[in-house]
């Protein structure tokens, strides 16, 4: 107690990073407790270098809960929803299987089905730029689906 005013007076001077001058008293009294009285020589310096210590300990929390707050981590706490590397390679493994199967389809069902199913235009435009008919347009593409269904009951 008799260096108490000191470490306030050096304390004041310090910049104490979320933590008060009283709560680094506090935790030094609490060190004192917590040592063996025959391990500490001089008390004063003792004082001095548990404020040190905590003061330094402070700041290293404070600039790594800083950091967080910087960062926004606490609000995005969220699980990576992005598939993993096996999930990748089984969905480009499907993808690469149905586009050589849509290859082998015959030349006015590959063209409609592809116009409709992987650009999305309307069965009128499809009818109207490959010079067929809205039905034939229809048919064209229940025939593709149908054989792509086979092909994939042939691959399993």
């Amino acid at each position: 107690m008799p260096h108490e005013n000191a470490v306030r007076r050096w304390l004041s001077r310090t910049l104490l990073p979320g933590v008060t001058e009283d709560d680094i008293i506090q935790e030094c009294y609490a060190r004192f407790c917590a040592a063996s009285f025959q391990d500490i020589q001089n008390g004063r310096a003792f004082f001095f270098s548990c404020a040190r210590n905590l003061v330094i300990e402070y700041a290293r929390k404070s600039k790594i809960h800083y950091m967080d707050e910087d960062l926004g981590l606490e609000a995005c706490n969220i699980a990576d929803d992005r598939p993993d590397p096996e999930q990748n390679l089984a969905a480009r493994q499907q993808l690469d299987w149905l586009r050589e199967q849509m290859m082998t389809l015959p030349s006015p069902c590959r063209d409609v089905f592809i116009l409709r199913k992987i650009y999305n235009h309307s069965h009128d435009y499809i009818a109207q730029s490959l010079g067929i008919s809205r039905r034939a347009v229809e048919r064209h593409i229940g025939r593709g689906l149908q054989k792509l269904i086979e092909a994939s009951k042939r691959s399993r």
